[in-house]
């Protein structure tokens, strides 16, 4: 039998090497059209003999230290690239954020001049009441 990863025992937690009995079980056929096996095995815990069932890959010599180190160096590469991505990301994140926090002051500011103009166009309104009132003859405590 060739070399498989480890199993781990349900009950205790032991890593499990061989298996009592084992069998392949074809998996789905994918998308890609390529089906793939699976081998399943009946496996006895050394600690505990608990007895179970566990899925389990075997591998080649070959394909462990070989596969391993092509498996790794494909997956710093997506690493990298994820990495170098978000990076692009948040830069650009980054310069919105604070373009839009300079558009929000800006935004700020002219509220309150147009708040400012307001309030000197209400006062001067109230004046020019007043006065038309003072020069109609009208007191405070006459209506319209």
């Amino acid at each position: 039998m060739g070399l498989q990863k480890l199993v781990t025992c349900p009950k205790c937690g032991t890593n499990v090497e061989t298996p009592m009995k084992s069998w392949p079980l074809p998996r789905k056929t994918s998308k890609s059209g390529d089906g793939s096996k699976m081998n399943v095995g009946m496996f006895a815990c050394p600690n505990c003999q608990t007895r179970f069932r566990a899925s389990f890959e075997k591998m080649t010599e070959t394909t462990s230290v070989k596969g391993i180190v092509e498996n790794l160096r494909g997956i710093e590469g997506e690493f990298v690239n994820t990495l170098k991505n978000l990076r692009e990301k948040l830069q650009k994140l980054e310069s919105e954020r604070s373009g839009l926090l300079l558009e929000i002051d800006e935004l700020k500011k002219a509220a309150e001049s147009k708040a400012n103009a307001i309030e000197n166009e209400i006062t001067m309104l109230r004046d020019e009441v007043k006065s038309l009132k003072d020069l109609l003859g009208y007191s405070e405590d006459e209506k319209e």
